[in-house]
């Protein structure tokens, strides 16, 4: 009985972390809208955001990607590559690349780890938080993920296209060995 009512307790204190986790970074969240993305870029002057001129359409129907560098001014921060990709004028995805002079890998992880909790996945190369609707992921050298899961998930079944009969034999033939 008290294995049960420990294992009960641990299993509430894992999802209230999980559920916990951010949908995003420096007032820039999943799910903004275009407009109010710009304005929390450029209210955060650590992402090096330059207005319209980091702004890129991309194929596909609305499609948009904002690419942000603060190395050349902002030497002494945090970030210096970031990206935020919309679709249909939402944001979901955001991808941070950390600056491995401020900070490093294990400091960030163990921080990930005392906020969030254990990740869900874990591997040498890369750490990942999940719940329902936001995937977060520290990845090497040191890149910190955000996804809204709802709209990849969306994206992923537009892109379902039928394998032609050369991909299909090629797939068999990969699974032989």
């Amino acid at each position: 009985m008290k294995k049960a009512f420990f294992l009960l307790i641990a299993t509430l204190s894992f999802a209230a972390f999980a559920e916990s986790l951010p949908k995003g970074y420096g007032g820039v969240e999943l799910g903004m809208n275009l407009e109010s993305a710009k304005q929390a870029l450029k209210s955060k002057s650590d992402f090096g955001y330059n207005g319209d001129r980091d702004v890129s359409l991309l194929p596909g129907d609305a499609r948009v990607l904002i690419e942000t560098d603060s190395r050349n001014t902002q030497r002494h921060g945090f970030l210096t590559q970031c990206w935020f990709q919309f679709y249909q004028e939402n944001l979901y995805s955001i991808i941070l690349n950390l600056n491995p002079e401020r900070v490093d890998h294990y400091s960030v992880y163990t921080t990930l780890v005392k906020k969030y909790g254990e990740p869900n996945d874990f591997s040498p190369e890369r750490s990942v938080w999940k719940n329902d609707s936001v995937t977060m992921s520290l990845e090497r050298p040191l890149t910190i993920k955000y996804t809204d899961n709802k709209t990849l998930e969306d994206l992923s079944q537009k892109s379902l296209v039928q394998q032609n009969g050369w991909e299909t034999t090629r797939q068999m033939f990969l699974d032989e060995l």
